[in-house]
């Protein structure tokens, strides 16, 4: 029953994200800004619903039956769609860059469907290995931790896309964009970057140490070889001197924002390579 009613939320929940995400296409295609700004505000209020909604949906799975694998890359799939919708909103109450959302709204329905529709599949008894990071709670705070940093990337790979763009579009004198939404001032953009990587980092930090911790409990040590472990640490070495760039050499604006990109390149490989890790194989359907 408590599957059944958690599907429902996270249903309903991808209903509002998908809503929010018509919202805003619609925005982009109206010419009058009085318009524009009634479907933005409808988008962003549709957002919020399915953000509620989802916390539902993940509370009502995680206390509910013991998970097993079939069922975890559901919740870890909802999980980061709903720390990416959270900072999402945390953005557009300070900044209202309302171009971000042509960038982020799809990705957050898209982790949404996933997380909803996505086939159990045909698995056995689970292993050893796997019932041990299961029922080890600090699996969980771990994930929780990757996810919330990797939600910082995504806000901070969109700023930096929009940054290029708006850059180039002033270089070229066409910020003339026809019925597209006006882009936020580059020192806006720049600005939400560099916050969300503030957010993003330390507590990516936090949860690849938590990460080591409990793999050389279990595993006895960690495995550079694996592709998920090698592709998080790259990324976080990035991360790390794209902070450092910052902060020594002052580096702003367009640099910062494509090594903001190859960051968020490699996070994404990693989240992909999951299948291929002995450690992380749980994140899959």
């Amino acid at each position: 029953m408590v599957e059944v009613f958690n599907l429902i939320w996270a249903r309903v929940a991808l209903g509002c994200y998908l809503g929010g995400l018509a919202a805003v296409i619609t925005a982009a295609l109206f010419q009058d800004t009085r318009q524009q700004n009634a479907a933005f505000r409808l988008a962003r209020a549709a957002v919020a619903a399915g953000y509620l909604f989802q916390f539902v949906s993940l509370v009502e799975m995680a206390s509910g039956p013991a998970l097993q694998p079939a069922s975890f890359y559901r919740l870890a799939t909802g999980l980061l769609a709903f720390v990416i919708a959270a900072f999402f909103l945390m953005v557009y109450r300070a900044y209202s860059p309302r171009a971000l959302s042509l960038l982020v709204m799809p990705l957050v329905s898209l982790l949404a469907f996933a997380a909803t529709f996505t086939p159990y599949g045909v698995h056995g008894a689970p292993s050893a290995a796997s019932q041990a990071l299961l029922h080890n709670g600090w699996i969980y705070v771990h994930i929780v931790l990757i996810l919330v940093g990797y939600a910082g990337l995504v806000v901070a790979m969109a700023s930096g896309m929009l940054y290029v763009i708006s850059e180039r579009s002033l270089k070229a004198k066409q910020m003339a964009m026809g019925a597209a939404p006006r882009l936020p001032a580059l020192e806006t953009l720049d600005l939400v970057s560099y916050r969300a990587l503030l957010v993003g980092f330390p507590l990516l930090t936090a949860g690849l140490a938590i990460g080591a911790y409990w793999a050389d409990a279990l595993f006895g040590g960690i495995s550079f070889r694996d592709p998920t472990v090698f592709l998080a640490l790259l990324a976080w070495l990035v991360y790390l001197v794209l902070l450092f760039a910052r902060w020594s050499a002052g580096w702003r604006g367009r640099r910062s924002a494509y090594l903001t990109l190859i960051c968020f390149g490699l996070a994404l490989a990693g989240w992909l390579a999951n299948g291929l890790s002995s450690m992380h194989s749980l994140l899959q359907p």
